[in-house]
């Protein structure tokens, strides 16, 4: 069987710029334990456009680039077509949410055998599809193979769900890696002042559970687009203020080099941050910072014009250079930053599969499939990459979009 993926790879063999393509390949025999998935929705969101980035930016690319090339995708929600796993896991016609974490082969790895945080390996061995490492193919393509444990199921083919039904599902895996992070240290559940950098589908989801979890919560979000600040902030016009960041300062702050007297602009804008968050707040500082952006934007907020003693930091996002604990900082009672990745632990994915069926599908529908951007079939993604790509768009320029198969 023929299989057309979203590759991308050295362009040229020169190692230094990356290229999107077009591949195709022979869908390999499947192994006992596997799966074979056709796609059906599967979303592009930032991580992808960090891996793909022509100027190679991944923190990890070298990983995403061990055999030269990789097929991106560790989300996205697929029909069973084949099947030589247990007949209680999925079966042909079942449908299944893809959350992509893969463990590792050690009977005695604690992290992946008894916690099943598979990005926690005890021997660095854990894996995610479309991610390296020599792991399997990613979803950005027509046909995936699945191994046991990196999906769940969300529908029986006896239970014939609609479009809409699993249009919610392409999601599950950015939901449970929300989720997984922002309930991680069970103090942060009562850190009701969040500050939320990114308003892209990451923070969208953070807002959303934030605001249904914590009674009396409020919410302060920073981002560069006002149509995203006005998307994020009707799900509770009260409780949510918002902010938007000054293009040039997004811009300087990706940017290889920053322009002379960038400092002091971007103190001002601190400050500006500052002073508007602590009016939402009633006169306090943030106690839980979470930052789902792509880009470069731990400056904004590793200060103490944000911060306060007690907060929990969450740097989500993939794109910050570094965090500067300063003096300031080094001296704030009780500051935890928790870095925090993959979808959690089994109880945690298939809670959300629940968590989406209960009611939040109507929020991602609404708030988060209505605004992207649907792209039909391998050749529609392709072409809006190029879109996106040539000319080089920023990353906090990219739009929302998803594949329909």
């Amino acid at each position: 069987m023929k299989n057309r993926q979203i590759t991308t790879g050295w362009q040229n063999n020169s190692k230094d710029k990356l290229a999107t393509y077009i591949k195709e390949s022979e869908v390999p025999e499947l192994k006992t334990g596997e799966i074979l998935v056709e796609m059906v929705y599967v979303p592009m969101h930032g991580s992808f456009w960090l891996a793909s980035h022509p100027d190679a930016i991944h923190p990890r690319k070298d990983e995403f680039l061990v055999d030269g090339e990789f097929v991106f995708g560790n989300g996205g929600v697929g029909r069973v077509i084949s099947s030589k796993a247990d007949e209680r896991d999925a079966q042909p016609g079942d449908y299944v949410c893809v959350y992509g974490h893969v463990p590792c082969k050690h009977y005695n790895c604690y992290a992946c055998t008894v916690l099943h945080r598979y990005t926690e390996c005890d021997f660095n061995e854990g894996t995610i599809i479309g991610h390296g490492k020599h792991s399997y193919d990613g979803t950005y393509a027509k046909y995936v193979i699945l191994p046991k444990y990196s999906y769940e199921v969300c529908y029986r083919e006896a239970e014939q769900p609609t479009e809409e039904d699993l249009l919610p599902f392409m999601f599950g895996f950015l939901v449970a890696d929300v989720r997984n992070a922002l309930t991680r240290h069970s103090d942060s559940l009562r850190m009701r002042r969040m500050v939320l950098v990114g308003a892209g589908f990451s923070g969208m989801i953070a807002a959303y559970i934030h605001n249904k979890t914590c009674p009396e919560s409020q919410i302060f979000v920073v981002d560069t687009s006002q149509e995203r600040l006005d998307n994020i902030k009707a799900i509770d016009p009260d409780s949510i203020k918002t902010y938007l960041l000054k293009e040039e300062v997004a811009t300087q702050l990706n940017s290889k080099n920053q322009k002379v007297g960038f400092r002091h602009q971007l103190n001002s804008e601190i400050e500006e941050i500052s002073e508007a968050m602590k009016e939402h707040f009633g006169g306090r500082g943030c106690n839980l910072l979470f930052d789902s952006s792509s880009g470069n934007t731990a400056p904004i907020w590793d200060n103490a014009k944000i911060l306060s003693p007690t907060t929990h930091c969450i740097p989500f996002g993939f794109g910050s250079e570094y965090i500067l604990l300063n003096k300031e900082l080094i001296q704030m009672s009780g500051l935890n930053i928790m870095m925090s990745r993959g979808v959690g632990n089994i109880r945690n994915r298939k809670e959300v599969i629940e968590l989406i069926k209960a009611g939040a599908s109507d929020f991602i529908n609404k708030r988060m499939v209505k605004v992207a951007k649907p792209l039909v079939t391998i050749d529609g993604a392709i072409d809006f990459i190029n879109e996106m790509q040539n000319p080089l768009r920023p990353l906090h320029l990219i739009e929302p979009a998803y594949i329909r198969f």
